[in-house]
């Protein structure tokens, strides 16, 4: 059974290459916008991977990664951050998050760290 991912990415051009690229290697990504998008599947499905963008037009990825991390029934899900205007070092109080990605990123460089993350979930 492939994997689930989900992207939360405002950027489209990010949004399509992620979802071209990670079905390459056997994985089923869904992509959303905003999180408002976000937060109508988020009931309905869990993924095996979080991918969310921390500036985001209707809010932070940091504040949805919080949310994610208090239900029961996500907290065991690995969530990486991306972004263009933080680093690791603004995120390191947060204990739930598995990993960052500085953009621009490497699309190897990414895929590494997912596999990493899906490996150990």
């Amino acid at each position: 059974m492939k994997k689930l991912i989900y992207v939360l990415e405002d950027d489209e051009d990010i949004r399509d290459i992620l979802s071209i690229f990670f079905s390459d290697f056997d994985l089923e990504v869904k992509t959303f916008e905003d999180i408002k998008g976000f937060k109508e599947v988020m009931e309905i499905s869990i993924p095996d991977l979080y991918i969310l963008d921390i500036n985001l037009p209707d809010g932070s990825g940091l504040d949805l990664a919080d949310c994610i991390a208090a239900k029961d029934s996500t907290k065991n899900i690995p969530i990486l951050l991306m972004s263009a205007h933080m680093n690791t070092q603004d995120i390191s109080d947060s204990k739930f998050i598995k990993g960052f990605i500085q953009k621009p990123f490497d699309l190897y460089f990414m895929k590494e760290k997912v596999m990493e993350l899906l490996a150990a979930s």
